[in-house]
């Protein structure tokens, strides 16, 4: 290992600790060896060029950076963590409309890159960055700013409807959303994706990243969320919210040859509130 490896190392070390308990511990033990032996290289290869010496000389001051930097850094940064974890995994306000992000999971049948890591690695952010995308196109939308979105922390793992519900209901979520991204040999990423209302579930299967029927994602989130203000008795505002549907709907009806519906559904839900 030399030292331009050493802060690859440590990331990968780090990268993935809170996905359990056990994993961790584990990574945290890493991240304490991989700091030992950069603070190790450095020191010796600084004082040997300091003083000009043969060997370097490892008296008081070498164990207190030593302990700095393989004890008091990783502890502080797994404290860190492990604070910013439990925030994410707080429950919602009762007044807010929460859209929960599970983590995706990740599969590579691709036969060059199957059990690759960093390749793994990298397609787990595709997750993270392609709903950062949904939630960017989302703010452009009036009604969608009370909407709070929060990426839940990586040992958050859903595999089925039933974890999903038990999720949303934990975290007192109005959606929580979920999927599986798969990479297969010369093929682009395909996505499943899943969204996991109180009533309702919204499965989009065999997708790819550049086509994905944006406008349907963003109708039945705001459809969603609309139920949730009407259940809290917000007719007002869930009238203005479905108002602001109808154009979303046209636009989902339209990718659908018309045969969706949905601006009907929209217009009936409106005419419900009286």
């Amino acid at each position: 290992m030399g030292i331009t490896d050493l802060p690859d190392q440590i990331a990968k070390a780090l990268k993935y600790s809170l996905r359990s308990p056990s994993s961790f511990i584990v990574s945290l033990l890493s991240a304490m060896v991989v700091c030992a032996i950069a603070f190790d290289l450095v020191w010796g290869f600084a004082f040997v060029r300091w003083y000009d010496v043969k060997d370097a000389h490892y008296g008081w001051w070498y164990w207190v950076g030593m302990s700095i930097a393989a004890l008091a850094l990783p502890l502080s940064v797994g404290a860190v963590a492990v604070m910013r974890t439990l925030h994410r995994a707080r429950a919602f306000a009762a007044d807010e409309i929460g859209i929960a992000i599970a983590p995706f999971e990740v599969f590579s049948v691709d036969p060059e890159t199957l059990g690759t890591s960093s390749v793994l690695q990298a397609l787990d952010i595709v997750g993270t960055q392609f709903f950062r995308l949904v939630e960017s196109t989302l703010n452009e939308y009036e009604w969608a700013q009370d909407f709070k979105f929060r990426f839940l922390p990586p040992h958050v793992r859903i595999k089925s409807q039933s974890t999903a519900k038990e999720r949303r209901s934990g975290l007192g979520a109005t959606l929580v959303v979920w999927g599986v991204i798969t990479q297969r040999a010369k093929e682009p990423l395909e996505i499943r994706l899943e969204l996991q209302a109180a009533d309702h579930n919204y499965s989009f299967s065999r997708l790819s990243v550049e086509h994905f029927p944006m406008h349907a994602l963003q109708f039945f989130i705001l459809m969603e969320a609309t139920k949730a203000v009407v259940k809290r008795g917000d007719k007002p505002r869930a009238r203005r919210m479905y108002e602001q549907a109808l154009a979303l709907a046209v636009e989902v009806d339209g990718s659908s040859g018309g045969k969706g519906g949905m601006e009907a559904e929209v217009r009936a839900q409106i005419a419900g509130l009286g």
